[in-house]
């Protein structure tokens, strides 16, 4: 359920763009240097989304820096500095990331997911030393989940309230932002419900193909108003997320908002022809 939370390219200022690419690179280099080369390979930029977010609430002044990496060892990339905001998304990123393979494993038995929580493990048991009560709560909120999926519930709400409450913890785990934890963890639960669908929904060809699990097929109105309930989830986190005090990296955080998620959604609409040019 990865790789939604994007930027519209376009619209963002060439000094946005490279400030955006500088936290990703700094993830990257970031989980390199405290926790280990394989769980670089795994990263999105969803986790860029997470740093920004936690970033611009702190207000913690970021460096940037021009180095070299193993993907790009001829020209010089911006990276950003590690903080205590970037350290923690990437944090964050490999927990995700090592549930989704065992997910894909637990599903499905996949080669990709077996070979992914095996390479991740160790990465997360490290991880859940540090974090033990965020990476119990994701557990459980996972657990509930793959519990709802076995049932066959044709009941949308129960599947996306389920993955809403691992967004929220990842969101709500950052002590510095405990102040604004509330407002967060509404915009965090929305942001949640909205990348279980869209996911749903771009999985839901492939995944009838499969026989894969996949709420959507279960469905009563089948994919009646899931347009509807799409565009309602991004409202909801936009009016949540006016509400927070961000203090920097505002441009780039309103771009995904307000356009690469809208676009994204209008994409995966389009694929299944539910909305038309």
């Amino acid at each position: 359920m990865l790789g939604y939370v994007t930027i519209e390219k376009s619209e963002l200022k060439v000094r946005e763009y490279d400030l955006y690419q500088a936290y990703y690179c700094g993830i990257c280099k970031s989980v390199g240097r405290r926790i280990g080369q394989i769980p670089r390979m795994a990263l999105s930029y969803d986790s860029v989304f997470l740093a920004l977010v936690l970033s611009g609430l702190t207000g913690e002044k970021e460096s940037v820096q021009q180095e070299h990496c193993i993907v790009h060892p001829v020209k010089k990339r911006p990276v950003a500095a590690e903080s205590s905001a970037l350290n923690y998304a990437a944090d964050m990123m490999v927990i995700l990331i090592y549930h989704k393979f065992l997910d894909d494993w637990n599903d499905d038995r996949s080669f990709l997911g077996f070979s992914g929580k095996t390479a991740l493990g160790g990465a997360y048991k490290k991880l859940r030393a540090v974090y033990p009560k965020i990476c119990e709560k994701t557990e459980e909120a996972l657990l509930r989940l793959s519990q709802i999926e076995k049932s066959g519930s044709d009941k949308l709400d129960l599947y996306s309230s389920a993955f809403a409450d691992l967004m929220e913890v990842l969101f709500t785990g950052f002590a510095p932002v405990e102040k604004e934890a509330r407002i967060l963890g509404q915009m965090a639960r929305q942001l949640g419900s909205w990348i279980y669908v869209i996911d749903a929904l771009d999985d839901y060809d492939e995944d009838a193909k499969k026989g894969s699990a996949n709420p959507l097929r279960l469905r009563r109105n089948g994919l009646e108003g899931i347009d509807d309930l799409l565009y309602n989830y991004l409202a909801e986190v936009t009016k949540a997320y006016d509400l927070l005090d961000i203090k920097k990296n505002k441009g780039i955080i309103d771009n995904i908002i307000f356009m690469g998620m809208r676009l994204r959604t209008d994409a995966v609409l389009k694929e299944r022809t539910i909305i038309h040019e």
